[in-house]
């Protein structure tokens, strides 16, 4: 009777996680609407920090699934060298200094890889900074029901992925980030999409360019495409700096899936063999980015 309840108690693991992310956004998005409601009578300050709350609440919800949860074990690393655990994350935390406007870069490997800069956030400062924390996302994401709405009333920016680029809602949003109050971390996907090892003919694609430009085929990570970030360089004026995130997976070393990443159920559910996450952090001043080539060059040294 005991193992028949044990093994009916394992089979059920894998509802909590997909519960809490997807049923607590019908109370978040409600919570939202009211403060929208009440935008219309305070003053905007107010009404900022009423949602930053309620945002900073929902990705600590997410934290909670991602990193509790699922038990991965998270190491840190930073240009001063070494690594640190979840207790000792001191060096890479002072690298990032005070609160500050800031677009993250990071190669895309999995449907995980977003709430990495929340993971970073969480141990930014003495009560974390979460609410900062934006991502620049495929359109497609706006038509998920109450979650497109809810992200993209807090600052996210929909691009599309094919066809014609529409440039005025991106840079709408680009706008009401650089006149927000408080500091915003952007993040941004410059390969544009995920790196699988499935998608032979797109990393072909991507080392046939790189080739034809002299730089030599890359196969941990895609060519950088600049635009999305020359854009929100030109139109962020309160930015002060980039951050270089580099992530890797220790799941992708599992047999049978060697350079595969894991997806968010894998990754929340999925056995405890190899279940580490690796993030490694550089900070770049705004002013010695040379986007083009910078951009090219780090994700050649995400490459090794």
């Amino acid at each position: 009777m005991l193992i028949t309840l044990t093994h009916a108690a394992n089979s059920l693991k894998p509802i909590i996680p997909c519960s809490l992310l997807s049923l607590s956004m019908v109370p978040f998005a409600s919570c939202a609407i009211v403060i929208g409601g009440v935008s219309w009578i305070v003053p905007r300050r107010i009404a900022e920090k009423m949602d930053n709350i309620l945002y900073k609440s929902y990705m600590r919800l997410c934290l909670f699934v991602f990193e509790n949860l699922s038990g991965v074990e998270i190491f840190l690393h930073g240009e001063g060298g070494g690594a640190s655990g979840t207790g000792g994350v001191a060096s890479v935390v002072d690298q990032m200094g005070p609160p500050e406007n800031a677009l993250l870069v990071s190669n895309h490997q999995s449907n995980v890889d977003w709430i990495i800069p929340v993971i970073l956030a969480a141990r930014h400062g003495a009560n974390g900074n979460e609410q900062a924390f934006r991502v620049m996302v495929k359109s497609s994401i706006h038509l998920v029901p109450m979650f497109g709405w809810y992200i993209f009333q807090h600052g996210y920016i929909y691009v599309r992925r094919f066809g014609e680029f529409i440039g005025a809602p991106v840079l709408r949003q680009l706008k009401w980030l650089n006149e927000s109050s408080p500091p915003f971390w952007l993040l941004i996907f410059p390969e544009g999409t995920r790196l699988s090892p499935k998608k032979t003919k797109l990393v072909e694609s991507s080392n046939r360019f790189l080739e034809e430009n002299g730089r030599r085929p890359l196969h941990n990570v895609l060519c950088p495409r600049s635009g999305g970030l020359q854009l929100a360089l030109d139109n962020l004026s309160t930015l002060d700096a980039i951050y270089d995130v580099t992530v890797m997976y220790g799941q992708m070393r599992m047999q049978g899936r060697r350079g595969l990443a894991p997806g968010m159920f894998d990754f929340c559910c999925g056995p405890q063999t190899y279940k580490q996450l690796h993030i490694h952090l550089d900070r770049v001043p705004k002013e010695k980015v040379a986007l083009r080539n910078w951009t090219i060059d780090r994700f050649e040294r995400k490459e090794k």
